[in-house]
């Protein structure tokens, strides 16, 4: 094709000062674009008809919108789960608790079971963000962080020591104990 008059087989005498004889203006618009709910990162939304103009009359193509998804204050995101970290107590995790847990929604109450380890995770299920263009949602992923005390009053420190004894703790025990000789 001629470039000059792109196949028309035409060009004007005097073009266009504005668009130079090309028949198409360029300009910047904002236009509102829904987001579907549970868009992953890096997904590209298609908008019909809202891209450039087309050569010779022809009707305007296809904008792309590239979807960046901004990291929650709160939680990390795992597919279509929600991960939460939850900090609780020394002695939440040895006893067990019932605890408020922040969602998307509000709040839902967990129950924290007797002797939970530092690490362990939970599920709270449907508490999770939407599949992308499916139906259903996934869950919510919390996670304990048992929270040792870092200092202790004198009163805390004698009744952990009382624990000790309770349970025949050794008073240090490292790394290397269980390879020492007799």
């Amino acid at each position: 094709t001629c470039p000059k008059c792109n196949g028309r087989g035409q060009w004007p005498e005097r073009p266009c000062p504005r668009c130079h004889g090309d028949g198409r203006i360029a300009e910047t618009r904002t236009i509102a674009v829904e987001i579907p709910p549970g868009v992953p990162d890096g997904v590209q939304l298609r908008v019909p008809g809202r891209g450039l103009a087309g050569d010779a009359g022809a009707p305007p193509g296809d904008l792309y919108v590239a979807v960046h998804v901004r990291p929650h204050e709160r939680f990390a995101r795992e597919g279509d789960d929600i991960l939460f970290e939850l900090p609780i107590t020394f002695t939440q995790a040895a006893l067990g608790a019932e605890v408020e847990v922040p969602t998307l929604d509000g709040t839902s109450r967990l129950r924290i079971p007797a002797g939970i380890q530092s690490g362990t995770i939970l599920r709270l299920r449907g508490k999770g963000l939407p599949p992308f263009q499916e139906s259903g949602r996934g869950d919510q992923l919390v996670r304990v962080i048992v929270q040792t005390p870092s200092r202790l009053s004198a009163e805390e420190r004698r009744l952990f020591e009382q624990l000790r004894g309770l349970r025949d703790e050794p008073a240090h025990r490292g790394a290397f104990d269980r390879f020492r000789r007799p």
